[in-house]
């Protein structure tokens, strides 16, 4: 009994403590860039390659990230599905042209503790980014989807909401 007990403990620490269902799931790695190669929160960036001072040539994307550990439970695989079907499905043109990524991130990957400090997250997250060569990159942990985990319909017009605001900011 105290083995299963621990082996709990650890489990819900490598999931990111989302304290959801137990069932896990082992996700391959997905390669992406570096936190170091993405702008800072701070600081503006030349992401874009334009020039930073020429308003009209400054260009803006929005990255919608999804953040997963190696380890993953059936909630956290369950975000992760719909966040991509809805941005898919909603978002097929800004997809197309380079206004909106989407970005699939295991932190347990090279480079994904860079991604935990710059985001401030420990586990299984989606978050919406706004990259701006003039003023660096905003962004928002989008938390209102573990609530609506029991309502696919309501999570995927938020997740939809929430990104449609970040691109016609």
């Amino acid at each position: 009994m105290k083995t299963l007990h621990v082996v709990s403990i650890a489990f819900w620490l490598v999931c990111g403590g989302c304290g959801q269902s137990s069932t896990t799931q082992s996700g391959a790695g997905d390669s992406a860039p570096s936190a170091a190669e993405l702008s800072r929160q701070n600081g503006p960036s030349n992401l874009m390659g334009t020039e930073e001072n020429d308003p009209d040539t400054a260009q803006t994307t929005v990255i919608a990230y999804y953040f997963h550990r190696t380890i993953r439970c059936i909630p956290c695989i369950t975000v992760e599905a719909v966040a991509a079907e809805t941005i898919e499905k909603a978002f097929h043109e800004q997809l197309a042209d380079g206004r909106l990524t989407w970005m699939r991130i295991n932190l347990d990957d090279n480079g994904g503790q860079e991604y935990e400090k710059q985001f401030d997250i420990s586990g299984s997250a989606l978050v919406v980014a706004k990259v701006d060569e003039r003023n660096g990159m905003q962004y928002k942990k989008l938390t209102k989807v573990w609530e609506l985990l029991s309502d696919p319909d309501a999570l995927s017009k938020y997740v939809e909401n929430e990104i449609d605001e970040y691109l016609n900011r």
